[in-house]
């Protein structure tokens, strides 16, 4: 049995990731599951780590966990998101009415359209096949995205966001669109987030309201979902807070779920990765790393033991194979 590796999305990983699409049970706006909107993110991932491109310039860079010769997940990171159509999120302020002859004052919570994160990247699409749940496989794509960006640092904007999908009721029901965005768009959620998928932000400047929202005028299970992530990106949530994102009061414009930011130097797995020139041999019994070796379409990613010998570490056999690496090649590692 091989070691699972994370590497570059290829197009002839369609009907893989496909697959894995129609198992997430839709709103998630970077992995849709109709097959001519993903066909074009699966081509435009992998043309973009074909560009060698020198700056962020909106490319998509999708790597696939393939384990045995299978695709079980995905993950990926946006150089610079919004550069076309702008990244249009709600920022939850906070605004006071006040009345001396009533001698009352009154705070109120506002929706308010904004751009803050147009340029920035994004870490997403996180998605793993809920076969394999429960072995570290989420943590593992979760944390790849940010040897990447630890790797590539000219090719990726700072600061980092990332958007969590909105929580939706067990039936499928989302207070938040249903209260909001449809009475705009007139039309349902999946036809929507289809339609942003394939067609990108500018419809959401187009139709949704571009003035402030009274958070007090929406129904109370539509303000209870505002910054709230699906039960199943829960734990996506909690592994971003762990590695220094925070939740600064953005959420999404469809289904109300939170976005959190940091900047790259804040990232834990950034800061705390280092390099390493390798060397092949028998770690033994040493603690477990999250390496990284190559360059955008020879990036690798894979977890194994490491064994620190001065300024080297002794990865074995498998785990060189994994990566594509040589004695001599330079990784980067974290502890896992």
């Amino acid at each position: 049995m091989s070691l699972a590796f994370m590497r570059p999305v290829r197009r002839e990983d369609f009907d893989a990731i496909l697959a894995l699409a129609k198992q997430s049970g839709g709103g998630m706006t970077n992995l849709p599951s109709e097959p001519d909107a993903l066909r074009a993110r699966v081509n435009f991932a992998a043309d973009s780590f074909a560009a060698n491109a020198d700056g962020p310039n909106g490319e998509v860079y999708t790597m696939v966990l393939e384990e045995n010769g299978k695709v079980i997940g995905l993950s990926a990171v946006f150089s610079a998101v919004g550069l076309e159509y702008g990244f249009v999120n709600y920022r939850i302020n906070k605004t006071v009415h006040a009345s001396k002859q009533l001698k009352k004052r009154i705070e109120r919570r506002i929706l308010v359209p904004t751009h803050d994160f147009t340029g920035a990247s994004e870490v997403g699409s996180l998605f793993l096949s809920p076969e394999v749940r429960g072995g570290g496989y989420g943590k593992f794509l979760a944390k790849a995205r940010y040897l990447f960006i630890a790797q590539h640092r000219k090719l990726v904007a700072d600061p980092v966001c990332a958007e969590l999908r909105g929580w939706r009721a067990p039936d499928g029901k989302q207070p938040f669109w249903e209260s909001l965005g449809k009475l705009f768009f007139d039309m349902e959620f999946e036809d929507a987030d289809l339609a942003n998928s394939a067609m990108g932000n500018q419809i959401i400047s187009d139709l949704m309201p571009r003035h402030p929202i009274y958070v007090a005028l929406l129904p109370e299970d539509a303000k209870k979902c505002l910054g709230k992530p699906h039960d199943s990106a829960a734990p996506a949530y909690n592994m971003l807070i762990k590695e220094g994102f925070a939740f600064n009061r953005y959420i999404d414009v469809f289904d109300g779920g939170p976005l959190v930011d940091a900047k790259i130097d804040d990232i834990k797995t950034v800061k705390e990765s280092r390099l390493y020139p390798v060397k092949i041999g028998e770690p033994g019994d040493a603690p477990l790393y999250l390496m990284a070796g190559g360059y955008l379409q020879s990036f690798r990613v894979t977890r194994a033991p490491g064994k620190i010998d001065g300024e080297a570490m002794i990865i074995a056999k498998d785990a060189a194979a994994a990566l594509g690496v040589k004695a001599g090649d330079e990784i980067r590692a974290v502890k896992w």
